[in-house]
């Protein structure tokens, strides 16, 4: 880290709050630090107007995860070991579980917080995905107020979450769903362990007497930020399952990523792999 960021180190939110509505705008926001303590060792890098590191990591009502009245609130502090162990997470959300399974190494895992991963918003972030499929809301606390909006909403282009210079995002909120989804999480990446994905996809899948009753599903690492695709999730309701189908639901998803990322150096080795991989997924679910 150089020298000229000061460190401040809160172990309750309303103490950081209030420092961060004097200095939100010079501030950084740590927690696990697995992003941004790289960040701020780079000689020129996005920080550097950086003047004050705000760490949270032991403000512990962030770190709780909690059911009650059908929803899940997980801290934004929780760390993906925290999550994948944690027995609500892995008997009403496994596609969250899967996901940040697959996340860096167990070091990274026992460091690294959700709050982080979504905040940071890389492309390739594997824990949004999943929290799209799932309907996850995020909580926004600044020292005046407090709002809740649906966490796509806040996903607006890489590495800039819409979260103002005075507010902390504490929680992750998610309604808890039945049991009748089937469910698929696959990542991509260039090797087996501590890999960047290249490509992810979560699916959630409700069928009733060989119909679509319901779909959704997300991508990260193939548009510019993780992408839930409401359009073709409204057209594939009430539709026959078949194998025609799904090529072409798999088809439509390919084209919506060339219409809106255009063609880059990747595109000819990621939309085949994107295309086969989707249907054979798609097809393992029916």
């Amino acid at each position: 880290m150089k020298n000229k960021q000061s460190f401040h180190k809160f172990t309750e939110l309303k103490q950081a709050l209030k420092f961060m509505n004097k200095t939100g705008t010079q501030s950084k926001i740590i927690a696990g630090g697995t992003d941004v303590l790289i960040e701020l060792r780079k000689e020129e890098g996005k920080l550097d107007t950086v003047k004050h590191i705000i760490d949270i990591h032991d403000i512990q009502e962030l770190k709780n995860i909690e059911v009650g009245n059908e929803i899940c609130s997980i801290g934004a502090c929780c760390t993906f070991k925290e999550i994948s162990s944690n027995e609500h997470i892995r008997s009403h959300f496994p596609l969250l579980k899967m996901a940040v399974e697959k996340i860096g190494s167990p070091q990274i895992r026992n460091v690294a917080t959700i709050g982080g991963n979504i905040c940071n918003l890389a492309a390739c972030a594997d824990s949004i995905a999943p929290l799209l499929v799932y309907d996850a809301q995020v909580r926004l606390c600044s020292e005046g107020s407090e709002r809740t909006v649906h966490l796509e909403k806040i996903l607006i282009k890489p590495y800039k979450a819409a979260v103002r210079p005075d507010e902390i995002l504490t929680q992750i909120i998610l309604p808890l769903p039945d049991n009748d989804w089937k469910y698929c999480f696959y990542k991509l990446g260039r090797r087996t362990g501590v890999s960047i994905s290249r490509l992810s996809y979560a699916i959630l899948l409700k069928i009733s007497e060989d119909k679509v009753e319901s779909i959704r599903f997300a991508f990260g690492a193939l548009f510019s930020v993780p992408k839930r695709l409401h359009d073709l999730e409204q057209e594939l309701k009430q539709q026959t399952i078949s194998v025609e189908l799904w090529k072409d639901v798999s088809r439509k998803v390919a084209q919506q990523i060339l219409d809106e990322t255009g063609v880059r150096w990747s595109t000819s080795y990621k939309i085949p792999v994107l295309q086969q991989l989707f249907f054979t997924s798609l097809m393992d679910l029916t």
